[in-house]
Protein backbone atom coordinates (compact mmCIF):
# COMPACT_ATOMS: atom_id res chain seq x y z
CA UNK A 1 0.00 0.00 0.00
CA UNK A 2 2.59 2.34 0.98
CA UNK A 3 4.30 1.82 -2.50
CA UNK A 4 1.83 4.55 -3.69
CA UNK A 5 3.65 7.14 -1.76
CA UNK A 6 7.09 6.12 -1.14
CA UNK A 7 9.53 4.59 -3.77
CA UNK A 8 9.97 1.47 -3.66
CA UNK A 9 12.71 -0.06 -1.15
CA UNK A 10 14.92 -2.75 -0.24
CA UNK A 11 14.77 -4.33 3.36
CA UNK A 12 17.83 -6.77 4.14
CA UNK A 13 17.22 -9.08 6.81
CA UNK A 14 19.07 -9.09 10.64
CA UNK A 15 18.87 -10.43 13.74
CA UNK A 16 16.22 -9.57 16.24
CA UNK A 17 16.85 -6.87 18.50
CA UNK A 18 15.70 -4.47 21.05
CA UNK A 19 18.69 -1.79 20.44
CA UNK A 20 17.87 1.19 18.16
CA UNK A 21 21.41 1.04 16.42
CA UNK A 22 20.81 -2.62 15.33
CA UNK A 23 17.32 -2.13 13.41
CA UNK A 24 18.08 -2.15 9.35
CA UNK A 25 17.06 0.90 7.66
CA UNK A 26 16.43 2.23 4.17
CA UNK A 27 15.49 5.84 3.16
CA UNK A 28 12.64 6.57 1.79
CA UNK A 29 11.12 9.85 -0.86
CA UNK A 30 8.32 11.13 -0.06
CA UNK A 31 7.16 12.70 -3.18
CA UNK A 32 4.68 15.10 -2.35
CA UNK A 33 6.07 16.99 0.27
CA UNK A 34 9.73 16.74 -1.03
CA UNK A 35 11.22 15.49 2.44
CA UNK A 36 13.45 12.54 2.80
CA UNK A 37 12.71 10.21 6.05
CA UNK A 38 14.28 6.98 6.67
CA UNK A 39 11.91 3.51 7.25
CA UNK A 40 13.07 0.85 9.11
CA UNK A 41 12.54 -1.91 11.48
CA UNK A 42 13.89 -3.21 14.50
CA UNK A 43 13.37 -7.09 13.46
CA UNK A 44 11.84 -7.37 9.87
CA UNK A 45 10.62 -10.78 10.96
CA UNK A 46 8.58 -9.00 13.38
CA UNK A 47 8.04 -5.37 12.11
CA UNK A 48 6.55 -3.72 14.63
CA UNK A 49 6.98 -1.08 14.97
CA UNK A 50 7.70 0.53 11.76
CA UNK A 51 10.17 3.48 12.48
CA UNK A 52 10.63 7.23 10.68
CA UNK A 53 13.44 8.94 11.47
CA UNK A 54 14.91 12.52 10.22
CA UNK A 55 18.24 11.48 7.63
CA UNK A 56 19.80 14.98 8.85
CA UNK A 57 19.81 17.38 11.79
CA UNK A 58 17.87 20.03 9.47
CA UNK A 59 14.84 17.28 9.47
CA UNK A 60 15.06 17.14 13.57
CA UNK A 61 12.82 20.14 13.88
CA UNK A 62 9.08 19.29 14.47
CA UNK A 63 7.53 21.48 12.26
CA UNK A 64 9.47 19.27 9.72
CA UNK A 65 7.60 16.46 10.79
CA UNK A 66 4.60 18.16 11.25
CA UNK A 67 4.73 18.81 7.62
CA UNK A 68 5.37 15.84 6.43
CA UNK A 69 2.73 14.10 8.22
CA UNK A 70 0.46 16.15 6.67
CA UNK A 71 1.61 15.28 3.21
CA UNK A 72 1.96 12.06 3.81
CA UNK A 73 -1.47 10.87 5.53
CA UNK A 74 -2.16 8.12 3.39
CA UNK A 75 1.50 6.56 3.72
CA UNK A 76 0.80 6.56 7.37
CA UNK A 77 -2.78 5.26 7.41
CA UNK A 78 -1.55 2.08 4.86
CA UNK A 79 1.35 1.67 7.49
CA UNK A 80 -1.03 2.03 10.50
CA UNK A 81 -3.58 -0.50 9.04
CA UNK A 82 -1.09 -2.83 7.52
CA UNK A 83 1.36 -3.23 10.73
CA UNK A 84 -0.25 -1.90 13.46
CA UNK A 85 1.94 0.73 15.12
CA UNK A 86 4.37 3.48 13.60
CA UNK A 87 7.39 5.22 15.67
CA UNK A 88 8.57 8.53 15.08
CA UNK A 89 12.31 8.99 16.66
CA UNK A 90 15.10 11.37 16.23
CA UNK A 91 12.81 14.25 16.12
CA UNK A 92 13.19 17.35 18.61
CA UNK A 93 9.68 17.15 20.46
CA UNK A 94 10.62 18.24 23.90
CA UNK A 95 7.56 18.45 25.69
CA UNK A 96 3.93 17.53 26.10
CA UNK A 97 2.61 20.13 24.36
CA UNK A 98 4.89 19.16 21.87
CA UNK A 99 3.50 16.05 21.30
CA UNK A 100 -0.29 17.09 21.11
CA UNK A 101 0.88 19.48 18.31
CA UNK A 102 2.05 16.64 16.95
CA UNK A 103 -0.44 14.15 17.21
CA UNK A 104 -3.58 16.14 16.49
CA UNK A 105 -1.65 16.69 12.90
CA UNK A 106 -2.22 12.72 12.84
CA UNK A 107 -5.91 12.60 14.16
CA UNK A 108 -7.43 15.57 15.61
CA UNK A 109 -10.53 13.86 17.07
CA UNK A 110 -8.75 13.68 20.62
CA UNK A 111 -10.27 12.78 23.18
CA UNK A 112 -10.07 12.97 26.88
CA UNK A 113 -12.51 11.07 28.71
CA UNK A 114 -11.10 8.31 30.49
CA UNK A 115 -12.88 5.58 31.75
CA UNK A 116 -10.08 3.26 32.25
CA UNK A 117 -8.55 1.49 35.43
CA UNK A 118 -4.43 3.45 35.77
CA UNK A 119 -4.16 6.41 37.72
CA UNK A 120 -3.25 9.34 35.60
CA UNK A 121 -2.55 12.87 35.71
CA UNK A 122 -3.82 14.72 33.12
CA UNK A 123 -1.41 17.53 31.59
CA UNK A 124 -2.94 19.67 28.44
CA UNK A 125 -6.25 19.14 27.04
CA UNK A 126 -5.29 16.23 25.56
CA UNK A 127 -2.44 14.45 27.34
CA UNK A 128 -1.90 12.24 30.28
CA UNK A 129 0.89 11.07 32.32
CA UNK A 130 0.44 6.87 31.19
CA UNK A 131 0.18 5.71 34.38
CA UNK A 132 1.39 6.61 38.14
CA UNK A 133 1.62 2.72 39.48
CA UNK A 134 4.85 2.08 41.07
CA UNK A 135 7.97 1.26 38.56
CA UNK A 136 8.20 -2.33 40.41
CA UNK A 137 4.54 -3.52 38.99
CA UNK A 138 4.02 -4.49 35.81
CA UNK A 139 1.45 -3.56 33.38
CA UNK A 140 0.36 -6.10 31.26
CA UNK A 141 -0.76 -6.16 27.78
CA UNK A 142 -4.00 -5.08 26.38
CA UNK A 143 -5.62 -3.14 24.47
CA UNK A 144 -6.66 0.68 25.77
CA UNK A 145 -10.22 0.48 27.34
CA UNK A 146 -11.06 -2.75 25.50
CA UNK A 147 -13.64 -3.55 28.27
CA UNK A 148 -15.23 -0.93 26.98
CA UNK A 149 -18.11 -1.90 23.68
CA UNK A 150 -16.87 1.10 21.71
CA UNK A 151 -12.87 1.75 23.22
CA UNK A 152 -10.54 4.40 21.39
CA UNK A 153 -9.61 3.62 17.54
CA UNK A 154 -5.58 5.07 18.17
CA UNK A 155 -3.45 5.26 20.77
CA UNK A 156 -0.41 7.63 21.43
CA UNK A 157 2.85 7.78 23.74
CA UNK A 158 5.56 10.13 23.86
CA UNK A 159 8.73 9.35 25.73
CA UNK A 160 8.93 12.82 27.79
CA UNK A 161 12.33 10.60 29.62
CA UNK A 162 13.48 7.62 28.83
CA UNK A 163 14.16 5.05 32.16
CA UNK A 164 17.19 4.63 33.20
CA UNK A 165 16.99 0.67 32.96
CA UNK A 166 13.90 -1.45 31.20
CA UNK A 167 10.58 -0.02 31.44
CA UNK A 168 9.98 -0.87 27.74
CA UNK A 169 6.23 -0.59 26.36
CA UNK A 170 5.94 -4.15 24.81
CA UNK A 171 3.73 -4.11 22.25
CA UNK A 172 2.11 -7.12 20.28
CA UNK A 173 -0.30 -7.91 16.94
CA UNK A 174 -3.38 -9.10 18.38
CA UNK A 175 -4.31 -10.13 15.02
CA UNK A 176 -1.43 -12.72 15.54
CA UNK A 177 -2.36 -13.25 19.01
CA UNK A 178 -5.92 -14.29 17.79
CA UNK A 179 -5.04 -16.73 15.13
CA UNK A 180 -2.73 -18.22 17.50
CA UNK A 181 -4.76 -18.74 20.64
CA UNK A 182 -6.09 -22.16 20.83
CA UNK A 183 -9.04 -22.77 18.87
CA UNK A 184 -11.43 -24.04 22.38
CA UNK A 185 -10.66 -20.89 24.02
CA UNK A 186 -11.12 -18.43 20.96
CA UNK A 187 -14.64 -20.69 20.28
CA UNK A 188 -15.68 -20.19 23.75
CA UNK A 189 -15.04 -15.97 23.97
CA UNK A 190 -16.51 -16.33 20.45
CA UNK A 191 -19.76 -17.22 21.64
CA UNK A 192 -19.57 -16.20 25.37
CA UNK A 193 -17.91 -12.83 25.01
CA UNK A 194 -16.42 -11.65 27.99
CA UNK A 195 -17.72 -10.59 31.52
CA UNK A 196 -16.04 -8.17 33.58
CA UNK A 197 -16.03 -6.78 37.37
CA UNK A 198 -14.14 -3.59 38.72
CA UNK A 199 -14.83 -2.81 42.50
CA UNK A 200 -13.27 0.77 43.13
CA UNK A 201 -13.18 2.49 46.41
CA UNK A 202 -15.28 5.97 47.19
CA UNK A 203 -13.99 9.01 47.86
CA UNK A 204 -13.64 8.53 51.55
CA UNK A 205 -10.73 6.15 51.00
CA UNK A 206 -7.85 9.02 50.64
CA UNK A 207 -5.48 6.18 48.65
CA UNK A 208 -5.30 6.86 45.28
CA UNK A 209 -4.22 3.06 44.12
CA UNK A 210 -4.17 -0.29 46.70
CA UNK A 211 -2.49 -3.08 45.06
CA UNK A 212 -4.53 -4.44 42.75
CA UNK A 213 -7.47 -1.30 42.71
CA UNK A 214 -5.70 1.30 40.86
CA UNK A 215 -8.27 4.75 41.46
CA UNK A 216 -11.23 5.81 42.99
CA UNK A 217 -14.34 5.84 41.17
CA UNK A 218 -14.32 9.99 41.45
CA UNK A 219 -11.03 10.15 39.46
CA UNK A 220 -12.46 7.86 36.85
CA UNK A 221 -15.82 9.33 36.63
CA UNK A 222 -14.46 12.89 37.52
CA UNK A 223 -17.61 13.24 39.99
CA UNK A 224 -18.42 12.64 43.32
CA UNK A 225 -22.12 12.63 42.23
CA UNK A 226 -23.51 8.73 42.51
CA UNK A 227 -26.35 9.97 40.33
CA UNK A 228 -23.81 10.98 37.02
CA UNK A 229 -21.56 8.10 37.88
CA UNK A 230 -25.44 6.25 37.29
CA UNK A 231 -26.05 7.82 33.79
CA UNK A 232 -22.25 7.47 32.40
CA UNK A 233 -22.65 3.92 33.71
CA UNK A 234 -25.89 3.37 31.61
CA UNK A 235 -24.14 4.51 28.80
CA UNK A 236 -21.81 2.15 28.88
CA UNK A 237 -23.75 -0.76 29.79
CA UNK A 238 -21.98 -0.65 33.27
CA UNK A 239 -24.58 -2.64 35.86
CA UNK A 240 -23.79 -0.66 38.68
CA UNK A 241 -23.71 -1.91 42.67
CA UNK A 242 -22.94 0.29 45.61
CA UNK A 243 -21.73 -1.56 49.04
CA UNK A 244 -19.99 -0.48 51.33
CA UNK A 245 -19.56 3.11 52.65
CA UNK A 246 -19.53 4.38 48.87
CA UNK A 247 -18.08 1.54 46.89
CA UNK A 248 -18.84 0.63 43.56
CA UNK A 249 -18.88 -2.51 41.66
CA UNK A 250 -18.92 -2.44 37.92
CA UNK A 251 -20.21 -5.54 35.53
CA UNK A 252 -20.25 -5.88 32.30
CA UNK A 253 -20.20 -8.13 29.12
CA UNK A 254 -18.54 -7.40 25.87
CA UNK A 255 -16.80 -8.82 22.75
CA UNK A 256 -13.68 -10.45 23.39
CA UNK A 257 -12.55 -10.68 19.68
CA UNK A 258 -13.28 -7.60 17.84
CA UNK A 259 -13.84 -6.79 13.94
CA UNK A 260 -11.47 -3.44 12.94
CA UNK A 261 -13.84 -0.55 11.94
CA UNK A 262 -12.34 -0.26 8.77
CA UNK A 263 -10.10 -3.07 7.73
CA UNK A 264 -13.23 -5.39 9.27
CA UNK A 265 -9.82 -7.74 10.51
CA UNK A 266 -10.48 -9.76 13.34
CA UNK A 267 -8.27 -9.48 16.61
CA UNK A 268 -8.05 -10.70 20.13
CA UNK A 269 -9.52 -7.51 22.17
CA UNK A 270 -10.07 -8.07 25.36
CA UNK A 271 -8.65 -8.12 29.23
CA UNK A 272 -8.28 -11.67 29.91
CA UNK A 273 -4.34 -11.22 30.23
CA UNK A 274 -5.25 -8.20 32.79
CA UNK A 275 -7.92 -8.79 35.28
CA UNK A 276 -7.77 -12.24 35.79
CA UNK A 277 -6.49 -12.73 39.51
CA UNK A 278 -3.73 -14.52 38.48
CA UNK A 279 -2.32 -12.53 35.84
CA UNK A 280 -0.25 -10.24 37.67
CA UNK A 281 1.86 -12.87 39.37
CA UNK A 282 2.09 -15.51 36.41
CA UNK A 283 3.34 -12.56 34.28
CA UNK A 284 5.93 -11.23 36.78
CA UNK A 285 7.94 -14.94 36.29
CA UNK A 286 8.25 -14.17 32.77
CA UNK A 287 9.31 -10.56 33.32
CA UNK A 288 11.65 -11.76 36.05
CA UNK A 289 13.47 -14.03 33.46
CA UNK A 290 13.78 -11.48 31.05
CA UNK A 291 14.94 -9.21 33.61
CA UNK A 292 16.72 -11.11 36.54
CA UNK A 293 17.00 -8.60 38.79
CA UNK A 294 16.92 -9.31 43.15
CA UNK A 295 13.91 -6.76 43.06
CA UNK A 296 12.05 -8.68 40.51
CA UNK A 297 12.49 -12.01 42.39
CA UNK A 298 11.08 -10.15 45.43
CA UNK A 299 8.45 -8.56 43.60
CA UNK A 300 7.01 -11.99 42.10
CA UNK A 301 7.50 -13.83 45.51
CA UNK A 302 5.34 -10.78 46.99
CA UNK A 303 2.93 -11.67 44.14
CA UNK A 304 2.58 -14.95 44.94
CA UNK A 305 1.59 -14.95 48.59
CA UNK A 306 -0.66 -11.82 48.38
CA UNK A 307 -2.83 -13.30 45.41
CA UNK A 308 -3.01 -16.43 47.70
CA UNK A 309 -4.14 -14.16 50.82
CA UNK A 310 -6.66 -12.50 48.04
CA UNK A 311 -7.98 -15.59 46.72
CA UNK A 312 -8.95 -17.11 50.14
CA UNK A 313 -10.15 -13.83 52.11
CA UNK A 314 -12.41 -11.97 48.88
CA UNK A 315 -15.53 -13.45 46.95
CA UNK A 316 -14.71 -13.77 43.68
CA UNK A 317 -17.30 -11.66 42.13
CA UNK A 318 -15.42 -8.74 44.75
CA UNK A 319 -11.98 -8.94 43.81
CA UNK A 320 -10.95 -5.57 42.55
CA UNK A 321 -10.43 -6.82 39.17
CA UNK A 322 -11.70 -10.18 37.72
CA UNK A 323 -13.27 -11.51 34.40
CA UNK A 324 -14.93 -14.73 33.25
CA UNK A 325 -16.62 -15.44 30.19
CA UNK A 326 -19.72 -14.13 29.24
CA UNK A 327 -21.56 -17.03 30.96
CA UNK A 328 -19.76 -16.79 33.90
CA UNK A 329 -18.13 -19.92 34.02
CA UNK A 330 -14.27 -19.07 35.32
CA UNK A 331 -11.28 -18.59 32.80
CA UNK A 332 -9.10 -21.26 34.18
CA UNK A 333 -5.05 -20.90 35.26
CA UNK A 334 -4.65 -23.15 32.43
CA UNK A 335 -6.38 -21.04 30.04
CA UNK A 336 -4.80 -17.65 31.18
CA UNK A 337 -0.83 -19.08 30.97
CA UNK A 338 -2.05 -20.41 26.67
CA UNK A 339 -3.21 -17.36 26.35
CA UNK A 340 -0.14 -15.27 28.32
CA UNK A 341 1.83 -17.79 26.26
CA UNK A 342 0.75 -16.43 23.21
CA UNK A 343 1.55 -12.52 23.86
CA UNK A 344 5.48 -13.60 25.00
CA UNK A 345 5.79 -15.89 21.52
CA UNK A 346 4.87 -12.59 19.47
CA UNK A 347 6.07 -9.49 21.49
CA UNK A 348 8.28 -6.75 20.23
CA UNK A 349 10.03 -4.92 22.59
CA UNK A 350 12.45 -1.80 21.87
CA UNK A 351 13.81 1.08 24.49
CA UNK A 352 12.04 3.99 24.55
CA UNK A 353 14.68 7.37 23.98
CA UNK A 354 13.79 10.69 24.72
CA UNK A 355 11.50 12.72 22.35
CA UNK A 356 9.97 9.05 20.52
CA UNK A 357 6.41 9.30 19.58
CA UNK A 358 4.71 5.73 19.11
CA UNK A 359 1.42 5.34 17.41
CA UNK A 360 -0.95 2.34 18.05
CA UNK A 361 -3.49 1.14 16.32
CA UNK A 362 -5.79 0.41 19.55
CA UNK A 363 -8.03 -2.51 17.52
CA UNK A 364 -4.68 -4.04 16.11
CA UNK A 365 -1.76 -4.17 18.79
CA UNK A 366 -1.88 -4.14 22.41
CA UNK A 367 0.62 -2.39 24.95
CA UNK A 368 1.91 -2.55 28.16
CA UNK A 369 4.72 -1.53 30.84
CA UNK A 370 7.25 -3.23 32.08
CA UNK A 371 9.56 -2.58 35.53
CA UNK A 372 12.10 -0.22 35.61
CA UNK A 373 14.08 1.69 37.54
CA UNK A 374 15.35 5.35 37.39
CA UNK A 375 13.28 8.26 36.14
CA UNK A 376 11.06 7.87 33.41
CA UNK A 377 8.11 10.16 32.12
CA UNK A 378 5.48 8.43 29.28
CA UNK A 379 2.69 10.18 28.34
CA UNK A 380 -0.74 9.40 26.43
CA UNK A 381 -3.43 10.04 24.61
CA UNK A 382 -6.44 8.48 22.78
CA UNK A 383 -8.86 9.47 19.87
CA UNK A 384 -11.98 8.00 18.61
Amino acid sequence: MAAKTFSKTKIKKGKPSTKSNTKKQTKLKTTSSGIELSKSFFNPKNPLPVVYQPNSTTQKSKQTLIQWIKTNKRALTDDLKQYGAILFRGFEIISPQDFEEVILNIDSNLKNNYLGTSPRNQVTKYIFTATELPSAYPIMQHAEMSFLDSPPKKLFFYCGKAPGKFGETPITDLRKVLKEIPTHIREKFEKEKIRYSRVYNGPSNQSRFQFWKTKRWDEMFQTKDKNEVEKTSKKQNFKVEWFGKDDLRLVNTTLAIRKHPESNTLAWHNHSQVFHIDAARKEYWKIFVRQKTIRGFLVAVTLEILTFIKKITTKKEYLDTHCTYGGGQEISGTELKQIQNVFWNNISLFSWQNGDILVIDNYSVSHGRHPFTGPREIFVAWAD
